[in-house]
């Protein structure tokens, strides 16, 4: 009972802290509608409206956050992806999304009380034995085992339910259509396991002769496969942030004073590597195996531990020698942690009985955290601050031009003599770069959000800051045949290609449908060098590795197993023969079985993304603002621990 509570433990922390992310996964890719700032904050690091997100409750929440991604990726899990995946930031928008239900929530005079949290609490199936609540002892005692404080859980539970209440409330008299809810569990329950042959374009080497008369026609009958992508034109002001190093000085008392009031910045975590063997024992044979157990402890080293865990270990990290890296070993039991916690560097436990069975611990690496010393990190504490104060400097210089840019809508109207130099590009496509300025194309993709004429606030890119307004739009349109006959020589090409293998395809589904017996058909196979692949198709997706092909669903499920497609045309990729092994389609009565459970099911998905879209719809009216430093520093600080 214990092991299967603190499974549903584990799921239910991972709701829990990532609750509001689930509801509201649309922020994730986006900043809210405020800019970074640098002060005013406090020591917050966003405030949506009066709500303020305090840089400790972010802490907090993303250390949850990176502990469950750890365990779930285990030793795969490093810095580098988690820069990679945006963590941080998505940790942070969802605690952005969270503020924005509880004001939402305010206006609606929505509220969880004590009675429904404690109600809730009680019921869960977590917290449930014999069918009755487990008791607050055992309640409190398992939050701590997930290494969570009860004021947090329930603060987290709470505005799980409020979100819950709003989406009920919003969601209110939603119904389904019930021959729009067949077509989609059709979708999701026909399936067919085919054999694919595939004869690709790409695979036909010689040249083949293309005449000038095919070009143009080709081109005059397609000629909107051959459009410019559509261009603008702008104006910048750009401040660059290394025209006012010379501006920014950075006193050894600065530096000091920093490193003494964020030292934690600057400790190197402690580490814990464990290998494990894990021997499984019953009742019946528990004495036996203990006594074996024994004997091969006798025998264990550091040198022979990886082999003889490969050997004798029965978990999943057996075939790697029993390594459990840094993180893993963090979910073995408590008998098996408390003796982790005794080992020095190098050491091997004596036998430990997990509960189910014996284990024998090896602490290939055990080091303290230390703390570097402010020599080691003064350059880069200079660096940091340099980095802020040119950010503060630049920041307040730009806004100065930009509410004189505001008033006129004019970029040169808000220009002075003091104002940097006003840069107009050529016409630039999303993306590109501008020379010599941005050369990432941070500007560019800037310009392509905008109207005509229209001026944004600031806008930062990896070299400084500046104030954008789109000035000319370009559409697309057909290019002449001059400048894209190389593309259109390639486009016949392709077709050309096309045209032989779907010949050749259809001399081979030809034969096959003539042989009817197998040995023949493996004979024919490989003299013609040829071989079929598996694939699993769903209806409504694509055959895996080409396009999108209208029709498929109806040749696939309409087949015979056994039976040979003619050649599939997956332009400009491949021809396809597809073979159906078997297939596997509900009926009305299997809809009729599972359709209250279905309804359900997707009536609870249309609320979630019904109430995604009224939050999303409310984002924009607030005001929304970023702390820049302080969510770096805490960010950096909380992945510290991670190489």
């Amino acid at each position: 009972m214990l092991k299967t509570m603190r499974s549903n433990m584990k799921s239910l922390s991972w709701i829990l802290w990532l609750v509001i992310l689930a509801f509201v996964g649309f922020i994730f890719v986006q900043w809210g509608s405020g800019q970074f700032s640098g002060e005013g904050l406090d020591s917050n690091v966003a405030a949506v409206g009066n709500k303020k997100i305090s840089g400790e409750a972010f802490q907090q929440n993303l250390a949850r956050t990176l502990d469950m991604y750890s365990n779930q990726f285990k030793n795969n899990f490093n810095r580098s992806m988690i820069n990679q995946l945006g963590i941080a930031e998505q940790v942070l928008q969802g605690m952005v999304s969270s503020a924005i239900i509880e004001n939402e929530a305010e206006k609606m005079h929505l509220s969880v009380s004590d009675a429904e949290l404690k109600d809730h609490i009680r019921s869960y199936p977590a917290f449930q034995r014999d069918g009755a609540f487990i008791g607050s002892e055992e309640y409190e005692r398992l939050l701590a085992y997930n290494h969570i404080q009860v004021l947090e859980f329930e603060n987290g539970l709470q505005k799980e339910l409020l979100a819950n209440k709003m989406k009920e409330l919003l969601s209110a008299g939603l119904v389904l259509e019930l021959g729009a809810l067949k077509e989609e569990y059709r979708k999701e329950n026909d399936k067919a396991e085919l054999e694919t042959l595939a004869f690709k374009g790409d695979a036909i080497t010689e040249q083949l002769e293309i005449s000038g008369s095919e070009l143009q026609d080709f081109y005059l009958g397609n000629k909107n496969l051959f459009k410019s992508p559509e261009k603008r034109a702008g104006q910048f002001m750009v401040l660059k942030f290394a025209d006012f190093k010379k501006d920014v000085v950075i006193s050894e008392k600065e530096s000091f004073d920093y490193y003494q009031g964020n030292k934690n910045m600057f400790k190197v975590p402690g580490k814990t590597k464990i290998s494990r063997i894990w021997v499984t024992y019953t009742p019946e044979n528990r004495e036996e195996t203990l006594k074996t157990v024994e004997a091969l402890s006798a025998l264990l080293n550091p040198v022979n531990f990886a082999e003889k865990a490969r050997e004798f270990s029965r978990d999943e990290k057996a075939k790697d020698g029993g390594d459990w890296g840094y993180w893993g070993w963090q979910n073995f039991s408590d008998q098996e942690r408390s003796m982790i916690d005794n080992l020095k560097q190098g050491e091997l436990s004596t036998p430990v009985d997990a509960g189910q069975a014996f284990s024998i611990l090896f602490a290939a690496e055990k080091t303290v955290e230390t703390q570097e010393a402010f020599a080691e990190v003064k350059a880069r504490i200079s660096g940091t601050l340099e980095n802020e104060k040119l950010k503060k400097l630049v920041s307040e210089r730009i806004n100065q031009f930009y509410e004189k840019t505001k008033k006129s809508q004019n970029l040169m109207a808000g220009a002075d003599s003091k104002a940097p130099k006003i840069i107009t590009s050529e016409l630039l496509t999303s993306g590109q770069p501008l020379k010599d300025i941005d050369e990432m194309g941070y500007l560019s993709q800037k310009l392509f959000t905008l109207k005509e004429k229209e001026i944004a606030p600031p806008v930062e890119f990896p070299d400084g800051v500046a104030i954008v307004q789109l000035t000319k739009i370009v559409p697309p349109e057909i290019e002449p045949f001059e400048k894209v006959q190389d593309q259109v020589r390639t486009k016949v090409l392709e077709a050309k290609k096309i045209q032989l293998q779907l010949a050749k395809a259809n001399a081979v589904v030809t034969e096959l449908n003539r042989l009817s017996d197998a040995k023949k058909t493996e004979d024919y196979m490989k003299k013609e060098n040829l071989k079929f692949e598996n694939a699993t198709y769903q209806r409504g997706n694509r055959l895996a590795g080409f396009p999108v092909r209208p029709g498929l669903d109806d040749t696939i499920f309409f087949m015979n197993e056994g039976a040979y497609s003619p050649p599939l045309n997956f332009e400009p990729d491949a021809v396809v023969i597809v073979r159906l092994k078997s297939k596997s389609l509900v009926s009305e009565q299997d809809f009729s079985k599972a359709k209250d459970e279905y309804y359900r099911k997707k009536l609870e998905e249309a609320k979630t993304n019904q109430f995604t879209s009224f939050i999303m719809s409310k984002k924009d009216a607030y005001k929304i603002s970023f702390n820049a430093e302080a969510f770096e520093k805490i960010k950096d600080y909380v992945i510290s621990k991670f190489r």
